[in-house]
């Protein structure tokens, strides 16, 4: 793997920002002009881009972006020999990475004004808060993630972690602050290979966070790429292995018992999306093993006595799956699960004894 620095020295810093870059021609220079235009001043930043052999213009834009840049951003770009995905490309940025303070950004993304005084000075307030989140606007929706008034800490590990369990925008690697000594004590690298590799990563993740900090100000533009890795239609029989490779892992950590309900529907969540992608899956290995993982899921709920989550769960198998056919289910899918949720936790006594 070979570097290039658009500066020469390289003093110990006290953030990274780490933009993995492939086929984002055309979203690559607002990523880097948001970065740009941040107030720097009061802290030392690295900009570290991983170029994973991208085969368009976007690194020549990031290039010519970054030897006109006379700031006192470093900028540092590294060259993956060929194309490794998504997961190895974050990778290479944390181990690379000189700064405290890691803060991933998705290149078709970008930082809105004051970002970075917002999530560092938040920093500085609360140094032992292990993660920093700040809104995102969604442009898909046209709206913010989450209505907040103010700073909000939730500390106490099970509270974390049922907060990570319940709010789905909790799952992904960027706009967070974390310390890079954390990832790397905890060994907190994506699966490479895989499509959705932010689940399995940000589940393990909150194993080990004791608090996290959430922000009032949006601090992330979110933009909705229908040819980005996560949202574009992929080869069916790669998603359905990346559904088999996530839940596999998610099987493999469990939570606290009082957990339990909310933990069981978010590995189901999973699991459900990969028994749907297993219909167009040509690879048989795949689908004995997505079905392994079924029945395996089932047993363990069902030996647990939750009948409530059970039957929810035959949602999992045919007749019960041609439910996803009726508009009515889709849309109200959702608020059936909460619903469920709450069913179930209301009997989680008797779990308990």
């Amino acid at each position: 793997m070979q570097t290039t620095n658009h500066c020469q020295e390289n003093p110990q810093l006290s953030l990274s920002i780490i933009i993995p870059i492939y086929n984002v021609e055309k979203y690559i220079e607002r990523c880097l002009e948001s970065i740009i235009s941040q107030d720097t001043s009061r802290y030392e930043i690295e900009c570290v881009l991983i170029n994973d052999c991208t085969p368009d213009n976007s690194i020549t834009i990031a290039r010519n972006i970054i030897n006109n840049y006379h700031g006192n951003i470093q900028f540092r770009v590294l060259e993956h020999e060929k194309n490794k995905g998504l997961s190895e490309a974050r990778n290479t940025g944390i181990r690379n990475a000189t700064g405290e303070i890691v803060l991933f950004i998705d290149s078709d993304d970008y930082l809105m004004p004051n970002s970075i005084s917002a999530l560092m000075e938040a920093k500085k307030l609360h140094p032992h808060a292990d993660i920093i989140i700040g809104n995102v606007y969604e442009h898909r929706y046209k709206k913010n993630q989450y209505e907040l008034n103010e700073q909000k800490l939730i500390a106490g590990g099970t509270d974390v972690r049922h907060w990570m369990l319940t709010n789905e925008f909790a799952i992904s690697a960027w706009n967070k602050l974390f310390s890079r000594q954390f990832l790397l004590d905890n060994k907190l690298f994506f699966e490479p290979g895989i499509l959705y590799e932010d689940i399995p990563w940000t589940y393990r993740l909150y194993t080990q966070v004791n608090s996290i900090l959430l922000l009032p100000e949006v601090t992330y533009g979110y933009w909705y790429n229908e040819k980005s890795i996560s949202s574009s239609s992929q080869p069916s029989d790669k998603a359905a292995r990346s559904f088999s490779v996530v839940c596999q892992k998610l099987m493999e950590f469990t939570y606290e018992r009082e957990l339990y309900v909310p933990r069981s529907l978010f590995v189901f969540r999973w699991l459900l999306n990969g028994v749907n992608t297993k219909k167009n899956c040509s690879s048989i290995e795949i689908v004995n093993t997505l079905n392994s993982l079924r029945t395996t899921f089932m047993r363990s709920t069902l030996s647990d006595g939750r009948l409530i989550l059970a039957s929810f769960y035959l949602l999992m198998y045919k007749p019960f799956n041609n439910a996803f056919q009726i508009r009515f289910f889709r849309h109200y899918y959702n608020k059936i699960s909460k619903a469920i949720e709450h069913t179930a936790n209301l009997f989680d006594f008797l779990h308990h004894r």
